[in-house]
């Protein structure tokens, strides 16, 4: 199975985090506001990064046809009144194309999420291939920043979804906290 053909799985994993990330607009009254920053290095010892709290994982497979594992991605989330954090990793077992695998991460996160860009850049991050990016909900008044990094097999993506017009210096910590190991 190519690129496109694993649209649908990408596009799936974000439906996820688009559930998340609304249910915690429910939730946003009940966040601590003191948060704890630490750093979290993921399950698998893939990349680093301060959160504001211990995050909540969530773990998603897509089986092939042959009943072994298509795609698998970890996601972790923290919730507080200032934002909504997700790091997460998504490891295919099928050959990806980079500068497709970018733009669909950026395109169906949109998507999901109902946003559209405002603005983006091609970039390196730590010699990878990566793409940042800045959306806006207008439905929901809402922001969001992400970065998508391609290596290899993987594909690896922090967001942070918040409610002013300007990036909130905890956002800018998270994203300039973030390393793969």
């Amino acid at each position: 199975m190519g690129p496109i053909g694993l649209d649908y799985v990408k596009t799936k994993w974000l439906r996820a985090l688009v559930g998340l990330t609304f249910l915690s607009f429910g939730l946003r009254a009940w966040a601590d506001t003191g948060a704890t920053w630490q750093t979290f290095t993921d399950s698998k010892g893939r990349f680093s990064i301060l959160m504001p709290g211990q995050p909540e994982s969530k773990v998603s497979e897509t089986p092939a046809k042959d009943g072994s594992v298509l795609v698998h991605t970890d996601m972790y989330l923290v919730n507080t009144n200032e934002a909504f954090y997700v790091a997460g990793a998504t490891t295919y077992h099928a050959d990806i194309n980079t500068e497709l695998e970018l733009t669909k991460d950026r395109d169906n996160f949109d998507k999901a999420v109902g946003a559209q860009v405002t603005s983006q850049q091609r970039l390196k991050f730590q010699d990878y291939p990566a793409l940042e990016f800045k959306s806006f909900n207008a439905q929901a008044n809402c922001y969001f920043s992400a970065l998508s990094v391609v290596v290899g097999n993987n594909s690896y993506m922090v967001v942070a979804r918040y409610y002013t017009a300007n990036e909130p210096a905890n956002v800018t910590r998270f994203f300039q906290s973030y390393k793969l190991l």
